[in-house]
């Protein structure tokens, strides 16, 4: 019975693609430079949408910190999980990314098609 063979990780150019591709706004630059690569070009696209999203929901919690109650609740508790949530997506991907793999991440992976 043979063993399965682990995906080699890629080297070079390709492997500091794929990592900006989810290193928030820097997404933009894979995006950019590798328009004939289909793999590369989806990986950007969730990232740039990642970023998007992620400057989007705190930039709403921030201002919804600005009031007393929900101030409290946003600031302190929701804004913490989301960014740790963001983080966990972002290394997740990576990882998955440079195994060949694609990690769809909930509710923005629906959107890559239309970026």
């Amino acid at each position: 019975m043979p063993l399965d063979v682990p995906t080699p990780l890629y080297v070079g150019e390709r492997l500091r693609d794929l990592i900006l591709c989810y290193a928030g706004p820097w997404a933009f630059l894979p995006y950019m430079r590798n328009r004939e690569d289909s793999e590369l070009l989806w990986h950007a696209r969730q990232g740039v949408i990642l970023a998007f999203a992620e400057c989007a929901v705190t930039l709403a919690m921030l201002i919804l910190g600005l009031f007393p109650i929900f101030g409290a609740v946003s600031i302190r508790f929701l804004l913490p999980l989301w960014l740790l949530w963001c983080l966990g997506m972002s290394v997740t991907s990576i990882l998955q990314a440079t195994k060949g793999k694609k990690h769809r991440i909930p509710v923005i992976h629906q959107f890559v098609d239309y970026l």
